[in-house]
C-alpha cells in the first residue's frame, strides 16, 4: 500500500510539474491561449468564456477542475449548456451550446432606474440575453416583463406571447409588439394603414378575434377615427375602450 501511494505521488508530481502538460499562456496581450479551443460561440462574449479559464493558463492540465469550470460557464447569460474536456497532454476543449432568442424584450424600468425601458433579447425559458457582438435578429417585440421578476414569471409571459404569435401566423406580420403585462389579457400593437391600434385579445381565440377586427376595420375608422385601443375579448364584439361596440 505504501509503495502504491508513493508511486501515485510521484506520478501526480510528474503530471503537475512537467512542462509537457502545461496549458500555454497567451504570447501577446490578447488573453487567448493556443491551448484553449472554444467551439460554438456566436453571440456570447468570447472574452467571458476565456476569462473562466484565465487562472488555468500556465499550469498543468491535470489541475484544471473541469466540473467547476463548466458551472462557471453556465453562469454566462448566453450559455445554455457547456462541455469541458481535457485533451492530453496540454489542451482544453470547450463546447458551448448557446441560448436561442425568440423575441426582443422591452423591460419595464425598476425603481432606481432613469425611467426608460430597456431593450434586450429573451429566450423561450425567460432568460434575458444582451448582445455581445454585432448581429441582426428579425424577431417580435414583447413588453410588460421586468428584469427583477422571477424567471418563472418571465417564462410564462414569453410562452403566452409566442403562443399568440404562432396562432395568428401570417396575421402577425402587422403586429409590432405584444404586451404581456397581464398574461390573461395580451395586447398587441397592430399596424393598419398608417395607424397603430392597440388590440386587447384576452387569453384565447387570438386569430378569430384579429380577423374580426380586420373585417370591421373600415367601419371602426369611419365611426371612431380617434379610437386607439380596442377591446376584442368578447368573441364577435369590438369595443372602443369606454365607447360603443362594433361587429355585432
Amino acid at each position: 500500500m505504501v509503495g502504491t501511494l508513493f508511486t501515485w505521488h510521484l506520478a501526480e508530481e510528474f503530471l503537475i510539474k512537467d512542462d509537457r502538460f502545461r496549458v500555454a499562456e497567451s504570447e501577446d496581450l490578447s488573453g487567448k491561449s493556443p491551448n484553449l479551443v472554444v467551439e460554438g460561440v456566436h453571440y456570447a462574449s468570447a472574452s467571458q468564456v476565456r476569462h473562466v479559464f484565465a487562472q488555468d493558463f500556465g499550469r498543468s492540465l491535470y489541475l484544471v477542475p473541469v466540473q467547476a469550470r463548466r458551472e462557471q460557464l453556465l453562469a454566462i447569460d448566453w450559455v445554455q449548456d457547456a462541455a469541458v474536456s481535457k485533451i492530453w497532454p496540454d489542451t482544453l476543449r470547450v463546447s458551448i451550446h448557446e441560448r436561442e432568442p425568440v423575441a426582443f424584450v422591452r423591460l419595464a424600468p425598476v425603481r432606481g432606474d432613469d425611467g426608460a425601458a430597456k431593450l434586450a433579447l429573451i429566450d423561450r425559458y425567460g432568460h434575458i440575453l444582451r448582445p455581445r457582438v454585432a448581429a441582426k435578429f428579425t424577431l417580435p417585440v414583447i413588453s410588460g416583463l421586468r428584469e427583477n421578476e422571477s424567471i418563472e414569471g418571465r417564462r410564462a409571459r414569453v410562452m403566452r406571447a409566442t403562443a399568440l404569435l404562432q396562432e395568428i401566423g401570417p396575421l402577425g406580420a402587422q403586429v409590432s409588439e405584444v404586451d404581456a403585462s397581464d398574461v390573461n389579457n395580451l395586447v398587441v400593437a397592430e399596424h393598419v394603414g398608417h395607424e397603430v391600434v392597440n388590440l386587447m385579445l384576452g387569453d384565447e381565440n387570438y386569430a378569430d378575434r384579429l380577423k374580426n377586427f380586420l373585417a370591421n376595420y373600415n367601419e371602426i375608422r369611419e365611426k371612431r377615427p380617434d379610437a386607439k385601443t380596442l377591446d376584442l375579448r368578447v368573441d364577435g364584439v369590438i369595443t372602443a375602450v369606454g365607447e360603443r361596440k362594433f361587429g355585432q
